[in-house]
């Protein structure tokens, strides 16, 4: 199964996240990108796994970005678009082709309350995509990171399971 995994990521946690989903999924075709690298179109995949930082209870922004470069995050990733701005061009696909598609967000605060993942999927359901399990929250420690002890296996068997799903 062709599978793309779009990711926004300031300190480096989505995206080990993403590698630990894409080495996962290797035999199956997976292809990891960074938002810099994607176009606001899915291709030919036909698993969509989409993920995100959390800034503030919700998908990061432009000031939000700002505001984790002077926190130390990637200058380069503060500063272009991200997951927001990429789902604002994404089109709407067609029914009969639509993909799967899963999310996940990176985050310090337990439970989904604000988790951006929500508000993603419910962004793909609009578009048309066919979404897949519960969207999955990757924790950090009390800082912007680093991950949790863990959290990448889990990742891992998460992007495994959702194979199955999608079958």
């Amino acid at each position: 199964m062709r599978t793309l995994v779009v990711y926004e990521s300031m300190f480096g946690n989505t995206a080990a996240v993403a590698a630990a989903m894409a080495r996962a999924l290797t035999p199956t075709g997976a292809v990891r990108l960074e938002l810099a690298d994607a176009r606001p179109d899915v291709g030919d995949a036909e698993l969509v796994i989409v993920g995100s930082p959390t800034h503030g209870f919700a998908l990061p922004s432009r000031l939000s970005r700002r505001a984790a470069r002077a926190q130390g995050a990637d200058a380069s990733a503060a500063s272009r678009a991200g997951i927001r701005e990429w789902l604002a061009e994404l089109a709407a696909v067609r029914a009969d082709s639509a993909p799967f598609a899963a999310t996940f967000d990176v985050r310090q605060a337990p439970g989904t309350a604000g988790a951006p993942s929500h508000r993603v999927r419910r962004r793909l359901d609009g578009l048309g995509f066919r979404t897949i399990g519960e969207p999955a929250s990757f924790r950090v420690g009390p800082t912007a990171g680093p991950l949790r002890d863990g959290e990448l296996d889990r990742a891992a068997a998460w992007a495994a399971a959702l194979l199955g799903l999608a079958r």
